[in-house]
């Protein structure tokens, strides 16, 4: 362990407002760093908004307004939504700063000096009428795979294939058609780009990718993937008219934003060591004792895991010693879109009044280590929050005070037995910080919920209520056992519900300390209140009310030339989420034609972190190829051999190019978030399943 961690989340976009699956990492790297500091670490909690790129210079224009203040606009919205949900950075600071700009250019010399920078032509995009080269979000046309219409210019939503914006057929601008001018066809142009050749730094991404701790191993299969072949060159340059740096000698030429975004990880801590007086190469120098974690989304691992990486060690900055992936935030089981318009603002949740420990609460306590897709059922939100926070932890402290308040003058007496005897508090607390520690919050939550629950059980064996009538000393013993187990609990979960800590250490009159020397006996406590609100039906249906289409301003950012598309947090249209499950009838069941079937092979599908493609026996004579979005689960062995439910009355669907008939059922749930649902081994392929 290094002396000091640096910990760092995504770089949200200031083009619009964060939504509930910004929450989903904002929230997991929270608890993380709480819990370094609860375990007497130092730590830094670093943070920016994303500010530049054409998506924001476009949308500014449009808003009549300066790119900086339209940016300043969102800058002060998701400050304020942090601080709301208790996501407290030590800086949440900009990339559009002279830190930003200083280091962005010093990276880019230093890249260039080692040899890895050069220039050439680029044919592209351009209008004509809008005067500017089109990035691939900004040209529409018919996708040269498959031939459906009005796709954008990186990937056809409709077959997955990926191409490049002069690949599609009959190319329009976006731009105009929004302007309502039609569809304008755009013009061929070449201009000079700057290109960083990424595959000078393969060798060492190999090393780095390959060490120990740095990676997930679901996330390394997808790397290896991508360096087991020569990395393509990154074009690191974007034309002018954009809000961004301007390359060292040009005038119309800009770093792309993908450039400098990472880079203000750097250059933010840069600023807030500034602020207090610290070292910069304290945190970043090559040989700083720290580690650096990001925390980021599977939709930009290629980024943070090839080209940053390659940026520090080119310019001779530390590099990352984790890179932490989380899946995305799905709604109901439906995924949610961003350029869709179907998702929940954050302020959505503020404004509905719901209580922002909930969704902290909910996201926590499903939150593994991998990168697993998590679901936001509001109905589940409830129960979990109600059943768990509230009944488990919150009615161990409330009903023990209430009574220790009313029938004994609000002063605790001595303990009952000691709670390290009885249940092993020690070992518990290391468990527990061993599970934060390994960013598996789900785990460190249930800990914490199974010693509520002994503590509940023999509250309720005990039943000093009772007692109270027949041995008072005994019941004041108990009921002071309860408040100091509940204690504990809140102190464990303090990282995850801060709030909801703060009123258990208020009610109890003392600060949450660890260790028998915590202990607390004949001490006066304060008057109870309820330390978290149940929620109520009428709660979701407030948040369910507001979910409506809006149609976004545009995409976050373009995606890097020879990577996988960048996408949003989440993706694909949400519906609106329901309190409870819909239900169907027995004959719509029927329609279903499940069967079990025999995993024969199982392979990756190129280019994508997520697909695999399975041969599956059937019964039918020649197998068949279902594509299964969870290569994050499963490596490709892990399934041959497998007999699997297979629904198989689906209609053919192509996937990157493969051809998908059917589909593979999967359930959520254990360390790997989804696991197979099999079927006995004597089963013969092509079995009805009833």
């Amino acid at each position: 362990m290094a002396a000091r961690t640096l910990v760092t989340m995504a770089l949200p976009y200031a083009n619009g407002s964060l939504h509930l699956g910004h929450l989903v990492e904002a929230v997991q790297t929270d608890v993380y760093v709480r819990a370094l500091r609860a375990a007497g670490e130092e730590v830094a909690f670093i943070c920016a908004d994303d500010t530049h790129g054409t998506p924001i210079e476009v949308n500014a224009a449009r808003a009549g307004i300066p790119p900086e203040q339209f940016v300043a606009r969102f800058h002060a919205e998701h400050s304020a939504n942090y601080r709301a949900f208790e996501v407290l950075h030590d800086i949440f600071y900009t990339t559009h700063s002279p830190e930003n700009e200083e280091h962005a250019v010093r990276i880019f010399r230093a890249l260039d000096a080692d040899g890895a920078v050069e220039r050439r032509p680029v044919e592209q995009l351009y209008c004509e009428i809008d005067k500017r080269f089109l990035p691939d979000r900004f040209v529409k046309g018919e996708c040269p795979k498959c031939g459906a219409k009005d796709q954008y210019g990186d990937a056809c939503e409709v077959c997955g294939s990926t191409y490049e914006p002069t690949d599609l057929r009959n190319p329009y601008c976006a731009l105009c058609k929004e302007a309502g001018r039609g569809e304008v066809p755009p013009v061929r142009r070449t201009s000079m780009h700057y290109f960083v050749r990424l595959s000078k730094y393969q060798d060492f991404l190999r090393g780095w990718t390959s060490a120990p701790g740095h990676l997930q191993p679901e996330v390394k299969r997808s790397i290896d993937g991508w360096l087991s072949e020569p990395l393509k060159d990154w074009d690191i340059s974007r034309d002018a008219p954009y809000f961004g740096f301007r390359i060292p000698g040009e005038t119309e030429k800009y770093f792309y934003v993908w450039l400098d975004a990472p880079i203000g990880y750097l250059s933010s801590t840069d600023r807030w060591c500034k602020d207090r007086g610290d070292n910069l190469d304290r945190w970043w120098g090559k040989d700083a004792d720290t580690d650096i974690v990001h925390f980021i989304g599977k939709d930009i691992v290629y980024f943070h895991t090839l080209f940053w990486p390659a940026m520090l060690h080119a310019s001779g900055w530390k590099v990352p010693a984790h890179v932490h992936v989380h899946g995305m935030l799905t709604v109901d089981a439906a995924k949610m879109s961003k350029t869709r318009g179907n998702f929940f603002t954050v302020d959505d949740y503020l404004a509905a009044g719901l209580d922002p420990e909930w969704l902290r609460y909910y996201y926590a306590s499903n939150l593994g280590p991998t990168p697993s897709d998590i679901d936001l059922s509001l109905l589940e939100m409830k129960n979990r929050v109600n059943g768990e926070l509230l009944n488990n932890v919150g009615n161990l402290a409330n009903r023990a005070l209430s009574i220790v308040w009313k029938s004994f003058e609000g002063k605790l007496g001595k303990l009952a037995a000691s709670p390290e005897e009885l249940w092993q508090i020690s070992a518990i607390e290391r468990k527990v910080a061993g599970h934060y520690r390994a960013i598996d919050t789900r785990a460190a939550v249930q800990e914490v919920l199974a010693l509520g629950s002994l503590a509940n059980a023999r509250l309720q064996e005990k039943q000093p209520w009772k007692l109270l009538k027949t041995d008072r000393a005994a019941a004041h013993a108990e009921l002071t056992l309860a408040v100091n187990v509940a204690r504990v609990c809140a102190r464990l979960l303090a990282p995850v519900v801060p709030r909801f800590a703060k009123g258990v250490e208020e009610q109890t009159g003392a600060p949450l300390r660890s260790g028998d020397s915590g202990w607390l006996e004949e001490t006066q406590i304060r008057e109870p209140k309820p330390l978290v609100r149940r929620v109520e039906d009428e709660d979701l249906e407030k948040l369910s009310g507001k979910f409506v289409g809006r149609t976004a301003d545009a995409p976050s950012k373009e995606p890097a030339k020879g990577a996988a598309p960048a996408k949003e947090s989440a993706t694909a249209t949400a519906p609106a989420p329901a309190a409870g499950s819909s239900e169907i009838s027995i004959d719509e069941f029927g329609k279903m034609d499940l069967r079990a079937g025999k995993v024969l092979a199982c392979e990756r599908i190129p280019k994508s972190d997520k697909l695999l493609k399975l041969t599956i026996d059937l019964g039918e004579g020649a197998p068949r190829t279902v594509v299964s979005g969870v290569a994050q689960a499963y490596a490709p062995e892990e399934l041959v051999g497998k007999t699997v439910a297979v629904v198989a009355n689906l209609p053919k669907k192509p996937l990157r190019g493969v051809e998908s008939h059917g589909m593979v059922l999967f359930a959520t749930g254990g360390k790997r978030g989804l696991i197979a649902v099999e079927i006995g081994e004597d089963v013969p392929p092509g079995a009805k399943v009833k």
